[in-house]
């Protein structure tokens, strides 16, 4: 059981109830967004087996939920230690960008043209730093290849993980636009959750996320931005 330290809430008192085997993610996913609301920054969530025990599911559906999380800049993966809370409201701009319409197919269509601006511009700025600062990025691709090699058929599916473009925007030199980028990423998982669709499969996003880092690590930064909105734009067709 992991510790909580001074002045943090014990996870234990927050009830999560076991989750049949329909809809496995987006509950997953909702039960622990829930919870971590309830949590400070700093608490541990405990481990994925103690959570997929108390939800009665996978670790690998765990797994995918915490990383999710961390998408949205509302938890800290740490290797080897866990998952901790770090922004326990994480969506910042979303009330803003969502009270005056309902998250439908439109809606993401819309997001779409929004996350384009944002992840191009993103890729545009890192294209222009020293090589050095894509690290991180090439670390986060070598670990989900790592992911993806150990949870095998179960972990291929429609993806959520945007820890890339996040690796990305941590690097481009401006704080400002990787907090918007992280409310965007809430919206989007938000409304994947939401409408219960899937963005495409994990292996295909992979092998367009080390195509753009391939070509920013060649200098290339036009192709890169270019890729990028391919990347983001294949969405929109499946959201048509």
């Amino acid at each position: 059981m992991a510790r909580k330290g001074q002045g943090q809430r014990d996870v234990a008192e927050f009830e999560l109830v076991p989750i049949e085997k329909v809809d496995v993610f987006r509950s997953v996913v909702g039960q622990l967004d829930a919870m971590v609301a309830k949590l400070r920054p700093g608490d541990s969530l405990g481990s994925e087996r103690e959570l997929a025990e108390r939800l009665s599911v996978s670790r690998v559906s765990v797994r995918e939920a915490l990383r999710a999380l961390q998408s949205m800049g509302k938890i800290e993966i740490r290797r080897n230690a866990g998952s901790f809370v770090v922004d326990p409201g994480g969506k910042m701009l979303a009330p803003l960008l969502t009270s005056s319409r309902p998250i439908d197919e439109g809606f993401i269509r819309d997001l779409v043209d929004v996350r384009e601006a944002i992840e191009t511009r993103v890729v545009a700025l890192v294209g222009a730093r020293p090589p050095a600062e894509l690290v991180p990025a090439r670390e986060a691709l070598a670990l989900a290849e790592r992911e993806m090699a150990a949870n095998g058929a179960e972990g291929q599916s429609g993806s959520l993980d945007l820890r890339f473009e996040a690796a990305l925007a941590a690097a481009c030199g401006n704080a400002l636009l990787a907090r918007v980028q992280r409310a965007v990423h809430a919206l989007w998982i938000d409304a994947a959750i939401e409408l219960g669709i899937e963005y495409g499969d994990r292996a295909t996003l992979h092998s367009q996320h080390v195509a753009i880092l391939e070509a920013l690590e060649a200098g290339d930064g036009d192709r890169a931005v270019q890729l990028m909105a391919e990347h983001v734009h294949q969405v929109k067709h499946l959201a048509s």
